[in-house]
């Protein structure tokens, strides 16, 4: 029997395949110019997958994140960056297309708890542009358009002040104040209402 011992070979530490969404929103909040934060990001990824046509990932990932991550190498902090997106992308196809959980918006909150809308709705909207064309047709259903307000009233990147009035004109202050909890149920309301070839794992 041997007494000779054998080398172990070093094993380098594997790059994690993703991050947290808080190393995510830190990540963001570092790049010059900053980027999007969490809650804009997540709104945009919602507008992606409950589209009328369905957007590819080399459609959407540039508007959010630019060019770096959309072609960055996989094993790079930029592509671990990208499986990030792509598995909340998946997360939310999955539970409105009926998963186990609900689907749960990342909202900002401030201090005192307040839930603030603006950056989700914004991300929203971003991604609403990328097949507005699209969209327009579903406008002309009270029932979609009505509930849409609820998301583009609190958004104030719209493109005219005018379209921003439009979108609140039919709502009361009192009502947006508390749309955010409906928000959840109008994205669900989506993604049925304007089925299509959506569903589409990212891997």
């Amino acid at each position: 029997m041997s007494n000779s011992r054998r080398l172990k070979r070093t094993v380098k530490p594997a790059r994690p395949r993703t991050i947290t969404l808080e190393q995510l929103e830190d990540w963001l909040e570092d790049r010059n110019p900053q980027g999007p934060n969490v809650s804009m990001t997540d709104g945009y990824l919602a507008a992606v997958i409950v589209s009328p046509e369905f957007i590819p990932p080399d459609i959407w990932l540039g508007p959010i994140v630019g060019g770096d991550v959309t072609d960055a190498d996989d094993d790079s902090f930029e592509g671990v960056v990208r499986n990030t997106l792509f598995q909340r992308y998946n997360e939310i196809s999955s539970t409105l297309s009926g998963g186990p959980k609900r689907y749960a918006p990342l909202f900002m909150r401030t201090d005192e708890g307040e839930v603030l809308l603006r950056d989700y709705a914004n991300g929203f909207h971003l991604g609403m542009s990328l097949t507005m064309n699209d969209w327009q047709p579903f406008f002309a259903d009270p029932h979609i358009a009505m509930s849409m307000v609820s998301i583009l009233g609190h958004c104030d990147k719209q493109p005219t002040a005018d379209q921003r009035v439009a979108a609140v004109e039919t709502q009361t202050a009192h009502v947006l104040a508390d749309s955010w909890r409906i928000v959840p149920k109008v994205i669900e309301m989506l993604h049925v209402t304007l089925a299509g070839s959506r569903n589409v794992k990212i891997c």
